[in-house]
């Protein structure tokens, strides 16, 4: 049976309340502890992703990640494309957002180009054992040739119950 609860001096943490997580010594485990006084506020991380979407030329592209939670859980995902990157590491990342814009381009007082354009990524709860990551990049009208950016995104998933309203942190 292992020490699952410590109040008191823990090698890896200093002085404090520790509860490891089921069938875990508190004293040597590496994993996350089910509770760390230390902390102010702590979820613990059920797994996580990362990987690319690429834009198509029919609409936005997607990747759907699957937890088996049976619930919608808490969620952070950040997102970036090849321009934000340097050396394979990113420099810039951002938010789920998503934007939406009709444009018209103008040559010497005629109209020359006009159409619809997103720009973004967006990320919701697909059901409740599955998250949905969407490369909202697109341009359609006459700009429809223009390239559409590579998304990269991480994202982890918590154990907790989501309590953005599907935001995420």
């Amino acid at each position: 049976m292992a020490n699952r609860v410590l109040i008191g001096n823990r090698a890896t943490g200093g002085y404090g309340i520790y509860v490891s997580q089921n069938g875990e010594n508190v004293l040597d485990t590496t994993n996350a502890l089910q509770f760390d006084s230390r902390m102010g506020a702590s979820v613990i991380v059920h797994s996580y992703a990362q990987g690319t979407i690429t834009a198509n030329t029919s609409g936005t592209a997607s990747a759907s990640i699957t937890h088996n939670l049976g619930y919608n859980p808490l969620f952070a995902m950040r997102w970036n494309t090849a321009d934000d990157l340097s050396g394979g590491v990113a420099t810039k990342v951002y938010t789920p957002c998503e934007a939406q814009a009709d444009y018209v381009e103008y040559e010497e007082e005629e109209e020359s180009a006009s159409g619809d354009a997103s720009f973004g990524a967006s990320v919701a709860h697909l059901n409740t054992n599955t998250i949905k990551i969407t490369n909202a990049f697109n341009v359609g009208g006459d700009l429809d040739t223009l390239s559409r950016p590579v998304l990269y995104y991480a994202i982890v998933i918590f154990n907790e119950t989501d309590f953005t309203g599907g935001k995420g942190l």
